[in-house]
């Protein structure tokens, strides 16, 4: 039901209530503004109903009182007649106005009609009631204070008030001149209705009275109605502004229906004002903030303070929409609480901030968790753990040579060749776990609630992982981590130096060979302060020419002769003493001193191998190993041919040892520098093979001349079904493809004997000899030159 339906049952409505309702943006007040004719009209009516109720009531006290006195009651029966017909035909066309009047409205000159019959009636009224001495001709002021309400023009109001004066007028002559009788009214001098000078001064005084009032009333109206095209046309522009207002602004009572909402309220939401069943603002609202928004309405229209609030709409069917609340309430007197809300869409401001903070947190690369995200669940894990008394671990991970994909295939296949390893590391972990990404290459996981047993475990399922090829961009890649371990509350309680101790054990990890995970323990602190001092020292080492190559001979199973040497570098360290490779050689990959280390090697192996021959000690082959950053800088052959050159040596007499993780990292590029160095007649041997996850298809197309089966096969083989069974496999493998098979670690007189009956072609290691410097190793060349011809001797 409509606020016009519910106003039009009641009897009376005051002007300033039609004035304050009018422009109202909560409801349809259309039949009830003063500009329409019929609102008007209606109001009129209306004080016309408790004007004749008024006149009634007096004719009815007059009569009572006439009858009681001494005069009596003194109405004729046509006076009482002619009077109550004109009270009923005034009720009648009155009934009819108001009822009737949106059906009259096309009346053309509806309200000038309604006029002419009231003062017809007034006019009446008075001539039934005395003429000229009648006291009701101040009747004629109020019938030309309704022409000032009716009538926009003042002129008309002018014309009105001329016009009553002009029935009374008329109403006195023909009086006076007989055409009408007068009626004789009790205690009125019956010779007033001769005495012109009287009707004249009457005439005078009520023609002047309706002057000024329609003058007054007319100028007064004019000025109310100044106000309200004021007010109106503010209330219109104000609601125009609401209307068309990028904000959603609404108004409801306290139990939540809208009773009003812009434009932009209805479209964003889809809702219709004027459907019962889509008006209540809670509907809008799911949850816990349905009550909420509830709670505060409910606070507010009680009187309290203006609100502010986030909600969000889920509409049906549509997206949600963020919104930024503020509430308030009207009053009006006699009027329920409106409350009032302003809504700013923020639903891509929110969209921006969780992005803002979706960016501040995680890896803009890999999606994962930064550093920052993950200190924050670091701490929340170390509370937890503290709460129920459980432990935690803190995993870092680095992937082994992923500086060579970068600077072989490009940036971009390095930071999709991440993406691939994140994602493969969440597919791994439990959904409880986290794994961050802190920058390169770098990852770290935290693991809730294990204990050192289960992350053994789960370690070694992200290594197994990650050794299983990415196949990206037409290329198959091979990469391997070192996963460094602290436990939380055994290694240490803080989350900072939990952080660098999972840091040095994994940089054990790598000291150890790589593709492997350590847990911390104190004796690594020593060696990281040990590693730095390597670290800072190697450039220092190389200028002061530290370093020392040693060889190791390579024995020709069948014959026995020394056929090669390896070329194993060493650092003279002024204050640590003699240095492995396993020390250094990672520090200066890191440091960026390996090509230079490197070519330091290759020139001193190929000098000293070229000093042997001038010596006549022997025609051998030296081999230098050779790590993965140096097989990938463009300046590899550059400094290869150079090397050859200046020292004379045939490429012959060279040999290169890579590991087979190295070469099965990129094995595209891997096959192409490969073929370049064998090329040139220089011998490739695969180092470690077994370890790597090669097949015979790559096998096939890398241009190698030498398998070296890996010392962790070779050291149980004549024990371990599992690795002479592998040890056997490769030895077959290779002499299948008709390459040079080599077992290396060999330190027993089991390993050569199974070696040999398996037809392995060279063996290396303590068994034989241990790497010596230059001075040493001539001796051990010479014995063996001696031996072999002995030996061809008793043969």
């Amino acid at each position: 039901m409509n606020q016009k339906h519910i106003d039009s049952g009641r009897w009376v409505h005051t002007l300033s209530g039609i004035i304050r309702s009018a422009g109202d943006p909560l409801h349809d007040y259309g039949s009830q503004r003063l500009d329409d004719t019929c609102v008007r009209v209606t109001i009129v009516a209306r004080t016309r109903w408790i004007m004749l109720l008024l006149i009634l009531l007096y004719a009815l006290f007059a009569a009572l009182s006439y009858k009681l006195s001494t005069v009596g009651f003194c109405f004729s029966i046509q006076q009482t007649s002619f009077l109550a017909l004109t009270v009923v035909f005034v009720v009648i066309y009155n009934a009819v106005l108001c009822s009737k009047c949106p059906h009259l409205k096309r009346v053309p000159y509806l309200i000038h009609i309604q006029i002419a019959l009231d003062l017809i009636f007034v006019t009446t009224l008075i001539h039934f009631t005395g003429g000229v001495v009648s006291w009701f001709w101040p009747v004629y002021l109020l019938v030309t204070i309704e022409s000032a309400f009716l009538f926009d023009d003042k002129r008309d109001v002018w014309l009105i008030g001329t016009l009553g004066a002009t029935f009374y007028g008329a109403l006195l002559a023909v009086e006076s001149f007989h055409i009408l009788p007068h009626v004789e009214m009790p205690f009125i001098n019956a010779s007033l209705h001769k005495e012109f000078l009287f009707q004249l001064l009457m005439w005078c005084w009520v023609a002047g009275m309706n002057a000024t009032v329609a003058f007054v009333a007319a100028f007064m109206m004019d000025t109310i109605r100044r106000d309200n095209r004021r007010v109106k046309e503010g209330e219109e522009a104000l609601l125009s502004f609401i209307s068309s207002a990028n904000d959603l602004i609404f108004s409801c009572n306290p139990n939540g229906r809208i009773l009003y909402a812009n434009q932009m309220f209805q479209d964003l939401l889809h809702i219709e004002i004027d459907n019962p069943r889509a008006q209540s603002l809670f509907d809008l609202v799911e949850g816990d903030p349905r009550e909420l928004l509830a709670s505060l309405i409910e606070s507010i229209a009680l009187g309290g303070q203006p609100e502010h609030l986030d909600v969000t709409f889920k509409p049906a069917g549509e997206l949600p929409v963020e919104v930024e609340m503020s509430l308030s309430t009207s009053h009006r007197d006699g009027d329920s609480v409106v409350v009032w809300g302003v809504c700013r869409d923020i639903t891509e401001r929110k969209k921006a901030q969780n992005e803002l903070y979706v960016m501040a947190h995680h890896d803009i690369l890999t999606g994962l968790p930064n550093r920052i995200l993950l200190l924050d669940r670091l701490h929340q894990a170390k509370s937890l753990a503290n709460r129920m008394h459980e432990n935690f671990a803190l995993l870092f991970l680095d992937l082994d040579r992923f500086k060579i994909i970068n600077d072989t295939l490009g940036h971009s296949v390095g930071d999709e060749l991440l993406r691939l390893v994140a994602a493969r590391l969440k597919r791994t972990l439990r959904e409880s776990d986290t794994v961050a990404r802190i920058g390169g290459d770098e990852f770290i996981i935290l693991l809730l609630n294990v204990d050192k047993h289960a992350v053994g475990q789960l370690a070694d399922k992200i290594l197994k992982s990650l050794v299983l090829p990415f196949n990206l961009r037409d290329h198959e890649l091979f990469v391997t981590t070192s996963i460094g371990i602290c436990m939380y509350p055994d290694n240490d309680q803080d989350t900072e130096s939990m952080m660098k101790k999972a840091d040095v054990a994994m940089y054990h990890a790598k000291a150890l060979g790589r593709n492997n995970f350590q847990f911390y323990d104190e004796q690594m602190d020593l060696n990281a302060s040990r590693r730095f001092v390597i670290s800072n020292s190697l450039r220092r080492g190389l200028e002061h020419d530290e370093f020392r190559l040693y060889y190791q001979p390579k024995i020709d199973v069948l014959t026995g002769q020394i056929v090669a040497v390896e070329a194993l570098v060493r650092w003279e360290h002024p204050e640590l003493g003699l240095l492995s490779p396993l020390e250094f050689i990672q520090l200066a990959e890191e440091n960026g001193l390996i090509m230079q280390l490197g070519e330091w090697v290759l020139r001193e192996a190929c000098l000293q191998n070229m000093r042997w021959q001038r010596e006549g000690v022997a025609s051998i082959r030296v081999a230098v190993n050779l790590s993965g950053y140096q097989l990938q800088h463009q300046s590899l052959m550059t400094v290869v041919g150079l090397v050859l050159k200046e020292t004379g040596m045939s490429p012959d007499h060279l040999e290169f040892e890579i590991t087979e993780s190295v070469v099965m990292q990129n094995p595209d590029f891997a096959v192409s520098i490969l073929t370049q160095i064998s090329a040139l007649g220089i011998h490739i041997s695969i180092d470690d093979f077994g370890t790597g996850y090669s097949s015979l298809a790559h096998l096939k197309r890398f241009s190698v001349n030498t398998l070296k089966i890996d010392k962790s096969f070779v050291n149980e083989v004549s024990i371990n079904g599992t690795d002479a069974a592998i040890a056997t496999a490769i030895i077959a493998m290779g002499n299948s493809l008709n390459l040079n098979v080599i077992a290396e670690g060999v330190e027993t007189q089991a390993q050569y004997d199974f070696l040999k009956k398996n037809n392995c072609g060279q063996v290396q290691g303590f068994f034989f000899s241990r790497p010596l410097p230059s001075d040493d190793i001539i001796k051990v060349l010479q014995q063996n030159v001696l031996d072999v011809r002995q030996s061809t001797l008793q043969v």
